[in-house]
């Protein structure tokens, strides 16, 4: 589990959320993330509480960290964003310094010829998550279901591997097929699972706020997505009254036009999105985005400073720009860097 910890200092300045990276607490603090950890629901969130501190301890006086954190547990996250993989069955493989990741389904273009959904009531996946809920409800007294369910394209790629981008161009339809399963599992296992054990009543199960992963998307043309993925992404769309967040981890400009009808409520786009056609594109939407972490290294002061300050005009007015993200920063980040970006409020000005 990532600590992270927004920063909102200056009116109109973006929090900046950043979290490191497994590879940095077992480079610095030797912390492993073996699948003896993941399984252990107290031991994640003790450990994120362990995290919380040492953040507190080296870079406190810049926000980071806490000094006596409350606990937060999770119920979730034994298979890490890889949850649904599990659940259909993918096997789930574990490293030291690494987030889990899932090995796709052998046979996966004879699996998707007669595609078979799990049932949630036989689900091995689900009776553990239900098993971690009432350890941490024992323990602490209180626990969230939490699931990072990812978009249906997101799904068949982990659990299908590259079968599905062959089907995309192969058989269209197929794929499309495919693709509407992703995205009813989804919504079944929200319902059925997330909602149940954080008791949504009935009623209120589809006004919750929602958000839909699109990783994959930056892949494939945006004439492909409008064909044979939105109709999927727009089935799940239609049953979200709340907000509804979506995400796209690559460059968003060029697929603006083919998200519309989705009418995201906030867009969160990838590192190096021209944030000003983005804007263009949706004028009045919330816009969040990302720092390449990997072009964080060595970087300095100014460069950095001059890199927020674009970004922060190009996605203009400051109040509809609220977050800037650094994600899993590793151990060639130097502390020197993160201290930098975190006091960058205190040196950039914000018009507006």
């Amino acid at each position: 589990m990532s600590s992270v910890l927004p920063t909102s200092n200056i009116k109109g300045f973006p929090k900046i959320l950043l979290s490191f990276a497994p590879t940095w607490w077992h480079h610095y603090y030797g912390m492993e993330y073996s699948s003896d950890y993941w399984h252990d629901p107290i031991a994640r969130t003790e450990r994120w509480r362990d995290q919380r501190r040492l953040l507190f301890d080296r870079f406190g006086d810049v926000g980071l960290g806490e000094k006596d954190p409350k606990p937060q547990p999770v119920a979730g996250d034994a298979y890490g964003h890889r949850f649904m993989s599990a659940f259909w069955g993918c096997e789930v493989q574990y490293v030291p310094d690494q987030f889990p990741s899932a090995i796709p389904l052998p046979d996966a273009h004879v699996r998707m010829v007669d595609i078979e959904v799990p049932y949630v009531e036989d689900s091995l996946v689900v009776r553990q998550l239900y098993d971690e809920a009432r350890i941490l409800q024992e323990h602490y007294g209180q626990f969230e279901a939490v699931i990072n369910f990812g978009g249906p394209l997101n799904n068949a790629v982990s659990v299908l591997g590259g079968e599905i981008y062959a089907a995309l161009k192969a058989q269209p339809e197929l794929a499309r097929g495919v693709l509407q399963r992703m995205g009813e599992t989804v919504v079944t296992v929200h319902k059925k699972v997330v909602c149940a054990l954080n008791k949504t009543p009935a009623s209120e199960v589809f006004k919750k706020d929602f958000g839909l992963g699109n990783c994959p998307v930056g892949s494939i043309s945006p004439r492909t997505y409008q064909e044979l993925i939105l109709p999927a992404d727009l089935w799940i769309r239609q049953k979200f009254t709340g907000k509804f967040n979506l995400h796209h981890c690559g460059l968003f400009q060029q697929y603006a036009t083919v998200y519309r009808p989705l009418r995201p409520t906030s867009l969160d786009v990838g590192p190096g999105t021209d944030l000003r056609a983005t804007r263009a594109a949706y004028p009045d939407t919330p816009i969040s985005t990302y720092l390449e972490v990997g072009g964080l290294a060595g970087i300095t002061r100014d460069r950095l400073d001059a890199m927020l300050e674009k970004m922060i005009e190009d996605a203009a007015p400051p109040n509809l720009f609220p977050l800037i993200t650094v994600a899993e920063a590793g151990p060639e980040i130097s502390d020197e860097t993160v201290i930098d970006l975190m006091t960058a409020r205190d040196r950039i000005p914000v018009v507006g």
